[in-house]
């Protein structure tokens, strides 16, 4: 009876012994399942900001970045597009995405992988653009350490190229200084040109300066060369037409590009920041467009008797806290009329948009109307500041009366 209990007892610790192995060798079989990756983090939406702005070496911001303030240094990776107006904006990291800056100085040294596009007094291009590059203002210097990828437009008073191009040429301006590579044709107007050693153009050339320069161009040209004198004498018969009537010439129509660039740079600012009180503001101008016009006349009147108040000392600091404040209101009153002006072009040709669209064709038409010689010019751009300073207001008014009348509710 011992014995069979013993044996009993061993047969199933048999089994289980026999369960335990089967069962190991079936988790050693099957296969794993995989790990469940971890979600990408989200790129981070467009930050404004009015500080200076930087990027560290080695840090990667995700997300698109605008900017206006003292500078903005991208010493890093932006994984983004960068919209930014400074006193001085440096680029010496990677943006990935496109380039939209307006400054004193610009400096681009590092590597944009679209395209660069820049107004300023001073903009030096040393690096990659994979894109194109166009520039207006005062001077674009391509250094001997560029290389863009693209096609090049320079609307400069001065021009200096080191670099290597591997699109087409084209500067409009005063003086250009060839000493790099192009690899497709230029196109050139400008009162001067100065070739160095190691300049090179692969294909045709067509040109317009005061000298014809046939031989020198010809030496460095794989193509044609053309000389063209009507544009470089049409530039300076409206150039001299310019001066005499009053109406645009060639460096006033850059620096109305280079402030059409920051106007929707500051734009754009105020969408993303005051973007709830748009459409309140443009309904404004829409629905009482004379009641804001006088609003906006009352305005100077109250600013004049602000400044008549300065004769007492104790209102000075007052007074040029105002006057600060009402410049930059008075400065950026264009961009309200500006968007109402693009909705009611896009409008009248039924395709609906958004603000920042509105705001671009708007500025745009400001802009041609604002280049109307002789007095329309500059009362169309008083008109456009009484209008926007006017439906500003009447729309802090409205919203502070409903915010007075919310809290008396509750």
């Amino acid at each position: 009876m011992r014995d069979m209990t013993i044996r009993g007892f061993a047969a199933r610790l048999g089994l289980l012994a026999l369960t335990l192995t089967l069962a190991s060798v079936a988790s050693a079989e099957a296969p794993r399942p995989p790990d469940i990756p971890e979600p990408p983090e989200p790129p981070s939406a467009p930050e404004l900001s009015v500080k200076t702005f930087t990027i560290r070496p080695g840090e990667i911001h995700k997300g698109n970045v605008v900017r206006f303030g003292p500078a903005v240094a991208i010493e890093g990776t932006l994984d983004g597009d960068l919209y930014a107006t400074a006193q001085t904006v440096r680029i010496s990291g990677v943006v990935p995405g496109d380039v939209f800056v307006a400054g004193g100085q610009v400096n681009m040294t590092g590597e944009v992988k679209q395209s660069f596009r820049a107004a300023g007094a001073n903009v030096v291009v040393d690096g990659t653009v994979e894109g194109n590059v166009l520039v207006t203002g005062g001077s674009l210097d391509l250094g001997s350490r560029a290389h863009i990828h693209g096609s090049v437009s320079a609307y400069t008073s001065q021009f200096t190229q080191h670099g290597i191009i591997d699109g087409s040429l084209t500067f409009t301006g005063g003086t250009a200084i060839l000493g790099g590579k192009v690899q497709e044709d230029a196109t050139l107007t400008a009162d001067a040109l100065a070739i160095e050693p190691g300049a090179r153009i692969e294909g045709d050339v067509d040109y317009s300066t005061r000298n014809p320069m046939d031989a020198e161009l010809k030496a460095i040209a794989g193509g044609d060369v053309e000389y063209n004198a009507d544009r470089v004498n049409d530039k300076r018969k409206k150039s001299d037409r310019a001066e005499h009537k009053g109406g645009p010439s060639t460096f006033s129509i850059g620096v109305r590009i280079a402030f059409f660039t920051a106007s929707f740079l500051f734009g754009c600012a105020m969408l993303a920041v005051f973007s709830a009180h748009e459409p309140k503001v443009t309904q404004a101008i829409r629905t009482d467009a004379l009641r804001c016009t006088g609003i906006g006349f009352v305005s100077i009147l109250v600013t004049i008797a602000v400044c008549l108040s300065a004769i007492l000392l104790i209102t000075i600091p007052f007074v040029v806290i105002y006057l600060v404040a009402y410049v930059v209101a008075a400065y950026l009153a264009k961009i309200p009329v500006a968007i109402w002006l693009g909705r009611l072009f896009f409008e009248k040709l039924n395709r609906p948009t958004g603000p920042y669209m509105a705001l671009f064709v708007g500025l745009a038409l400001l802009y041609v109307v604002f280049m109307i010689p002789f007095a329309l010019g500059v009362l169309s751009q008083i008109a456009a500041t009484l209008l926007g300073l006017g439906a500003m207001t009447m729309t802090y008014l409205a919203h502070r009366a409903a915010k007075k009348a919310a809290t008396a509710a509750a």
